[in-house]
């Protein structure tokens, strides 16, 4: 499963659903903008 907004990643990884992506700065999913 992916993971969804807000949700704890690692950056770099690709870890976040279709249309997001981890956020460095607070290591969770956001949205592309």
């Amino acid at each position: 499963a992916c993971k969804g907004l807000f949700v704890t990643c690692t950056p770099g990884k690709d870890e976040c659903c279709p249309n997001h992506v981890c956020s460095s700065k607070h290591k969770w999913c956001k949205y592309k903008i």
